[in-house]
This record gives C-alpha cells, sequence and structure tokens, in this order.
C-alpha cells in the first residue's frame, strides 16, 4: 500500500498536468502502475547515487520511469472516456 502512494505521489510531481485525476483516480491496473513506477523511481534514485555510475542502467530506468508515465497518462484518458461514457 505505502509503494501505491508513493508512485502516485511522484507521478503527481512528474506529471502536474494530471496532478487532480491521479489523485481521484480510482483503478487496479493504474494502482499497479503505481507500484510499478514507485519500484523504478527509487531504483533510478540509487543508481544516480552510486559511485562509479553506471550509465546505462540510469538510462535502462529512465527510460522505464518516461514508459511507466505515458502508460499511465493513457490509462487516465481512458478512465476520463470511460466515465464520461457512464454518464451519459
Amino acid at each position: 500500500m505505502a509503494l501505491m502512494h508513493l508512485g502516485r505521489a511522484r507521478l503527481a510531481m512528474a506529471l502536474p498536468r494530471h496532478r487532480e485525476q491521479l489523485r481521484s483516480a480510482k483503478d487496479n491496473q493504474l494502482n499497479d502502475l503505481f507500484e510499478d513506477y514507485a519500484l523504478a523511481a527509487r531504483t533510478l534514485d540509487i543508481l544516480h547515487r552510486e559511485i562509479p555510475r553506471q550509465e546505462e542502467r540510469i538510462q535502462d530506468f529512465q527510460q522505464l520511469c518516461l514508459d511507466l508515465q505515458a502508460e499511465v497518462v493513457d490509462l487516465l484518458a481512458r478512465l476520463q472516456l470511460q466515465n464520461r461514457r457512464t454518464e451519459k
């Protein structure tokens, strides 16, 4: 549960245009993405502090974080569309 909250918070910082959606969204798939993002971002933080730096791994985890951000934005858009359809 803590990972989910951490991931949601970190994504809210990384995706300021989607903060409100991130705060209010309730979806199991989204919760899984929050946890995945928390783990990837935490690993990236650790990699940035390591000496010597492992630039290739840093790039891999930066890309993973970006991919997860894109997946979250896509899922938020789909959830918003679903909500609009059910409201009609």
